[in-house]
């Protein structure tokens, strides 16, 4: 019995670390993230664009994820005009945006942070890394103790994770701390 429950306690583990290392979303140290973003040749400004070329709206999440092993995608929640939230992947190599998914009819929240931002998520990540240098991996439209924000993760050099948070009425920033 102890040993069946020592191979079953690894045949659980093991995967579970390695899909840990894996997301994108997940990537905790610097060589995790090194790993990550080496074959990447798309900006997350870039995947935005690219998204919003698919599917036109208002990115209100985007970030650079694993692609479950099958390559690295950016992955960009969308409102559309119509008020319907939807997924489209961005391959980070080739820049090639598809329609993942139509999610149907977006959250309540979803739409009115997007009518209460005066600024895109596009000027949010510029901004970011304007204060903060570096590569933005995820932006976030949210709400940040009331104050309606974006969140944007930003990559350095020494590849370590920045969180900076921005006023979405004015781009100015927030706070910016170690992720």
């Amino acid at each position: 019995m102890k040993h069946w429950h020592h191979l079953l306690s690894h045949r659980i583990a093991l995967p579970l670390a390695a899909a840990t290392l894996a997301l994108g979303a997940h990537a905790k140290t610097p060589a995790q993230w090194q790993a990550l973003t080496a074959p990447v040749k798309i900006s997350l400004e870039q995947a935005v664009q690219n998204a919003t070329q698919m599917t036109p709206g208002q990115v209100i999440e985007i970030e650079l994820d694993d692609g479950d092993g099958a390559g690295v995608r950016y992955e960009a929640h969308i409102l559309t005009p119509q008020q319907q939230s939807v997924e489209v992947w961005v391959d980070a190599v080739t820049g090639q945006a598809r329609l993942h998914e139509n999610d149907g009819a977006a959250k309540r929240k979803d739409v009115e942070r997007s009518q209460a931002a005066k600024i895109d998520i596009l000027q949010a990540i510029r901004a970011a890394t304007a204060h903060t240098p570096g590569k933005a991996m995820k932006a976030e439209l949210d709400n940040h103790w009331g104050t309606i924000s974006y969140q944007v993760d930003v990559l350095q050099a020494d590849h370590r994770l920045m969180e900076v948070k921005l006023d979405a009425a004015d781009g100015k920033v927030l706070r910016a701390k170690r992720d």
